[in-house]
């Protein structure tokens, strides 16, 4: 059995932090792609988990500057009792600044373990978890248990531009230049659906494994962060039959009214297919990334013509895309250009 128990007296808003670490979990690992769904304020923070929540990844993300050994170990607390709990974690992540360099023995590192600590702070780190445990347990915890956590845990050092973690989950070449408030827009979009999910209190409520989690919504798709960043893009979304872009209408305009529903139907259908395809969705940001590169051009010809453009220049169109699709998403992006977003 696991209890859930709110331990931050403001836990309404999304911090920075937290949707950072969430993105850092959806794209910045080897095993991001293993990862479905994020669980927002419940185990911790962040969790990411597989569609079937048989695997977990654990965050507590503390944006605090400065923190010393010992308060690293306090903000380990929610992580290791975890680690103690009925319920299996793969993963155990602190999402943390930049540490003094003092405190470590690589401070280039990113991606480090408790051995990076120079061995006097380890004493002081164990010292924090352990004196944290005793003040919210009223027992001293099983040594044993805490060693071998603090073998385990993983430590992450945030990347202090918002803007590194969109480029990463959409996957966009590095030479493709848009605009900062572009990037802090979908941050924001994403830090805002996160903090409409925290306010779901859910305290003290109990569940006997961990997919049942599930069942009190308080949980971020990755596909639908997919879907939200798409259609920040375009200022529309994609996937509303009933919001067909304008230049699109031209090439179904002949078509009788079934005809042209079944053509919408079958350009989202290929379109969600690829995006939310776990090998898919990287080959499709490529994709979308190499499109955006057609942004002038987009904005005055029609989309046909950006098509036929982007074959010539031997563009490489995902096999799951035909060719009426390809004009489908050019359209969207051509609406979603001329209207300024």
């Amino acid at each position: 059995m696991y209890q859930f128990t709110t331990t931050e007296r403001n836990n309404a808003k999304a911090s920075e932090y937290e949707t950072k670490s969430m993105l850092y979990l959806f794209g910045c690992r080897h095993d991001s792609k293993d990862m479905d769904v994020f669980i927002i304020d419940c185990f911790n923070d962040v969790s990411g988990a597989d569609c079937d929540v048989q695997r977990l990844w654990d965050v507590q993300s503390k944006g605090v500057k400065s923190l010393d050994p010992r308060k690293i170990g306090i903000a380990l607390i929610t992580l290791f009792q975890n680690y103690i709990s009925d319920i299996e974690f793969e993963h155990y992540i602190l999402f943390i600044p930049r540490l003094k360099e003092m405190y470590l023995k690589d401070e280039n590192k990113k991606y480090f373990q408790i051995d990076n600590f120079k061995l006097q702070y380890v004493d002081k780190v164990k010292k924090g978890l352990r004196d944290e445990y005793e003040r919210r347990n009223h027992i001293a915890p099983i040594d044993t248990e805490l060693e071998n956590f603090l073998q385990e845990v993983e430590f992450v050092i945030a990347e202090e531009d918002n803007q590194e973690y969109i480029k990463r989950i959409t996957s966009f070449r590095s030479s493709l230049r848009l605009e900062k408030a572009f990037y802090d827009a979908i941050f924001d979009d994403i830090r805002n659906q996160q903090t409409i999910l925290k306010t779901k209190n859910i305290n003290g409520y109990q569940i006997m494994n961990a997919v049942d989690v599930l069942e009190y919504e308080k949980v971020l798709w990755k596909k639908d962060i997919d879907a939200l960043v798409i259609n920040r893009i375009l200022g529309m979304n994609i996937f509303n039959s009933r919001h067909v872009p304008n230049s699109f209408i031209d090439e179904i305009a002949l078509l009788d009214f079934e005809e042209r529903k079944d053509v919408i139907q079958e350009c989202q259908s290929d379109i969600a297919r690829l995006l939310f395809d776990k090998n898919g969705r990287h080959i499709f940001w490529r994709f979308f990334g190499k499109m955006l590169t057609y942004d002038s051009a987009i904005k005055l010809e029609k989309p046909r013509e950006i098509a036929e453009k982007m074959k010539r220049d031997n563009v490489i169109i995902p096999r799951t895309l035909n060719e009426m699709s390809v004009v489908y998403l050019i359209s969207a992006l051509k609406e979603g250009l001329t209207d300024g977003n």
